[in-house]
């Protein structure tokens, strides 16, 4: 089996106290498991330089890099900068960076009671609009706020976006898909509670469809509520092989060809 592992954190500290031999060990039992790239996302200026930094030091088969490196600033992350300009700037430096593929993950995140909803909206389109400037692709977040998400990005349609951990409704991933964007699903897929992300994933194109782990978080059955790897993929590709009546690694190659396709490796 070829995965493609489209979003994942091996940065997260998580790694190091609840893996045995912490995020390399980890990427080791990856390429064993049959991952032949993943993309590690930053949700801040810290983590996103932590991306590089790993996918600069990653090693995979024949000389192909296991890890790139996506850059921004998560919504929930935006309260740190004193001055949106100066973090955009360094977001813009840091795309810059070899093996950098993306801007995100960005968005909107109105989970928590405290959100600021203003500073996110405000951070998610100016990122949109440094993608534009760049002409990079873009990684979105978004966790209860569909209707905020909608209004912005049908702003950027010029933008090539993938939905991470996409949790919308059928009708609307319909309308994304029309617009070109793709959609990333993960170890939710193999839920038995989570219906809604099946109808997606079978509503909209299969060339539109990724496969990721957001590792360390929502590790498939049979290990949810463990830490995720990307060696768990298998899972998630057998979940999404069931929808489309294909063997597993149809879909794990279909959905490895879409992502190279959209991070342009």
């Amino acid at each position: 089996m070829h995965l493609f592992d489209a979003h994942a954190h091996y940065d997260d500290e998580r790694f190091k106290s609840e893996y045995e031999g912490g995020a390399d060990a980890a990427l080791r039992d990856a390429r064993r498991a049959g991952v032949e790239y993943i993309v590690n996302s930053g949700a801040d200026i810290k983590t996103s330089e932590a991306s590089i930094a790993l996918a600069d030091s990653s090693v995979g088969r024949n000389d192909v890099p296991l890890v790139y490196a996506s850059v921004g600033i998560h919504p929930t992350e935006t309260y740190k900068y004193e001055n949106m300009n100066d973090a955009l700037d360094a977001v813009r430096a840091l795309a810059a960076r070899g093996r950098v593929v993306a801007i995100g993950e960005i968005g909107l995140d109105y989970h928590y009671p405290d959100t600021n909803k203003d500073v996110q909206r405000e951070y998610f389109a100016a990122q949109l609009e440094l993608a534009r400037e760049l002409g990079m692709p873009v990684v979105i977040h978004d966790r209860d706020a569909h209707g905020d998400v909608y209004d912005i990005i049908k702003n950027f349609r010029d933008v090539d976006i993938m939905m991470h951990c996409y949790s919308g409704s059928a009708e609307m991933a319909r309308q994304y898909a029309a617009w070109g964007m793709r959609f990333s699903f993960g170890g939710v897929l193999t839920y038995k509670n989570a219906q809604k992300t099946r109808e997606s994933a079978l509503t909209v194109p299969r060339e539109s469809v990724l496969l990721e782990t957001d590792a360390p978080y929502l590790a498939p059955t049979p290990h949810r509520g463990k830490i995720n790897c990307s060696a768990y993929m298998t899972y998630t590709a057998a979940a999404l092989a069931s929808l489309w009546g294909v063997d597993a690694d149809e879909a794990a190659e279909t959905a490895l060809c879409n992502a190279k396709a959209f991070y342009r490796i």
